[in-house]
């Protein structure tokens, strides 16, 4: 796994870079990936992308610049700032996936159609053991 999962991450990053074009950075766009699964504070962003809170906001600040991200106010706590996508930062998002999906999936058409059921059970297994190990490490801090 520690040889196989860096270079799977980076052909996904590739394929992502290429979709992107000019317009945003890879950690710009990561940063819409993190608010887009629900990621919606500067510290938390900071802490998913390995960041200072200091650097993410610059990042959030310039991609609500671009109308890509918008600040609203937590109901609860109104010292906390809720990001989320604008429809611009989603329509973009989609469209830097999808775009990145079909070429992934074009290299992907050597596999067997086997081997590709075999690599989808495996990251299922995968994703579900690492979910697993992340809420007991949760619960443990």
């Amino acid at each position: 796994m520690m040889e196989v999962m860096p270079k799977a991450m980076q052909s996904i990053r590739e394929e992502m870079r290429k979709g992107r074009g000019e317009r945003l950075t890879v950690p710009q766009f990561r940063v819409l990936a993190a608010i887009n699964r629900g990621i919606c504070h500067n510290k938390e962003l900071g802490d998913q992308l390995g960041v200072s809170e200091a650097a993410i906001s610059r990042m959030v600040d310039s991609l609500v610049q671009e109308g890509l991200i918008k600040k609203g106010i937590n109901k609860i706590d109104r010292r906390l700032t809720v990001l989320t996508l604008t429809s611009e930062g989603q329509r973009l998002y989609n469209f830097i996936k999808t775009d990145a999906r079909s070429r992934l999936q074009i290299k992907l058409e050597v596999l067997s159609s086997e081997d590709v059921e075999a690599v989808i059970h495996g990251l299922k297994i995968l994703q579900k053991n690492l979910s697993v190990l992340q809420d007991n490490l949760k619960h443990l801090n």
